[in-house]
């Protein structure tokens, strides 16, 4: 792990400068340059802001690779470093915060989703089915093939079953799967002056699944997993710091 010292002749051997040309631009002795840079010895204030602008970095750049070092507490003396640890410990306190309150959002959201998904809250789930038998023609009651026979003004036989053979030629059958209950029947334009009767089938309603609630449950249980381990995450850096 890197130290002041490592650091300071790390970037004075990449100027390819020497202990004594490196001291000369600093402005101090090169045996106090020697003790910095052997971690016998840490710089004042003046001196580190002078070992930075001989660098031409700043002191994130200088610090940043020491951020963790076991340096800190001798390196904590100098003033700007100090500051500079607190800003550090600041922006990871500000980012753990984040990261807890993003996680308790998700939690949240994800135990939304899966109720609304486990109760089927938010998708339509009761279907109401209607069955029409046939075009109606304009001069017909809406109830032509069910109340035909009753309409026969003869009632003998051989017109009834001529009328039943027409009625069934007539039949062609239209089912309607509706999320609205639309009463026990309704009438809807047909084709040529006609129109269709649509009958309810049933009064229970058609009771379908909705995929919707399924990727709900899905979905609410992924981000509750992300929160959890995103709290989690934010656990171990704070004991990591």
């Amino acid at each position: 792990m890197s130290t002041f010292g490592t650091q300071l002749k790390h970037y004075r051997s990449e100027l390819k400068l020497s202990q004594p040309e490196f001291a000369e631009q600093v402005g101090i002795e090169q045996s106090y340059l020697s003790k910095l840079e052997n971690d016998k010895s840490v710089p004042s204030n003046d001196t580190f802001r002078s070992i930075l602008t001989a660098l031409n970095l700043t002191i994130c750049d200088f610090m940043e690779p020491l951020k963790h070092s076991a340096d800190k507490a001798r390196l904590i003396n100098v003033p700007d470093i100090e500051a500079w640890y607190k800003r550090q410990s600041n922006k990871q306190f500000i980012k753990q915060r984040s990261l807890i309150y993003v996680a308790i959002l998700l939690s949240a959201l994800g135990c939304a989703m899966f109720y609304l998904g486990h109760q089927e809250k938010l998708f339509n789930t009761m279907f109401y089915e209607y069955k029409s038998y046939g075009l109606v023609k304009d001069n017909e009651p809406d109830g032509i093939f069910h109340d035909w026979r009753t309409l026969l003004v003869e009632q003998s036989r051989e017109k009834i079953d001529a009328k039943r053979r027409e009625m069934i030629s007539r039949h062609d059958f239209k089912f309607i799967i509706s999320d609205d209950y639309k009463g026990i029947s309704f009438v809807e334009p047909g084709e040529q002056d006609s129109r269709r009767l649509y009958s309810l089938t049933s009064k229970t309603p058609i009771i379908k699944p909705h995929k919707g609630h399924v990727w709900l449950e899905f979905l609410g249980i992924l981000l509750l997993v992300v929160g959890a381990g995103l709290i989690t995450f934010e656990s171990k850096l704070t004991r990591q710091h």
